[in-house]
């Protein structure tokens, strides 16, 4: 399980005094896909961008298994989640039968500040004689503060593959799928 707190503001939470945060946690925040990085597609380092060149194409297409529970004397809200993808192993991924792929998962604030983000690998296997694949992440686990001034819909969590400039610039020239 990954696992991502922000224990900065957790003590900062915990040092506030007043009334209970029981109605505070009710409402909790909903990951979603980060537009811009659901797609990573990989070719061959030094290689044009062509079919024959292509590694890895693969899609975030959703959130799966989402929970959310009180946490720390109701001072913290724990968000657990997967990420759902769809893989294709290109022609240039030399009969490789796993591929490592990079996810990032951030947190901002109502304002749109980054507060924490991680980053993690995400191993896929293919099954034998097939180049495409659906999995699901294991659980990300999320640990967020909440307070009588910060509540758990107060943030933001976003999910996308950890791309470079190159592969983002392509994804924005591209367009949506």
């Amino acid at each position: 399980m990954h696992r991502l707190a922000l224990g900065a503001l957790l003590a900062m939470a915990a040092c506030s005094s007043g009334p209970r945060t029981e109605d505070l946690l009710v409402a909790c925040p909903t990951p979603g896909l980060l537009s811009d990085a659901v797609d990573l597609t990989r070719y061959r380092e030094n290689s044009q961008p062509d079919l024959t060149n292509l590694i890895i194409d693969a899609r975030l297409v959703g959130i799966e298994n989402g929970r959310c529970s009180r946490a720390r004397n109701d001072r913290a809200v724990v968000v657990q989640f997967g990420v759902s993808m769809q893989v294709d192993r290109g022609p240039a991924a030399s009969g490789a039968r796993s591929q490592t792929i990079p996810i990032v998962v951030g947190v901002t604030d109502r304002s749109g500040n980054v507060l924490s983000r991680q980053s993690f690998a995400q191993e896929i296997t293919f099954p034998a004689n097939s180049t495409r694949t659906r999995v699901t992440s294991e659980p990300i686990e999320l640990i967020l503060p909440v307070s009588e001034t910060r509540r758990g819909n107060d943030y933001s969590i976003l999910v996308g593959f950890l791309l470079t400039e190159a592969e983002l610039a392509a994804n924005r020239r591209r367009g949506q799928r």
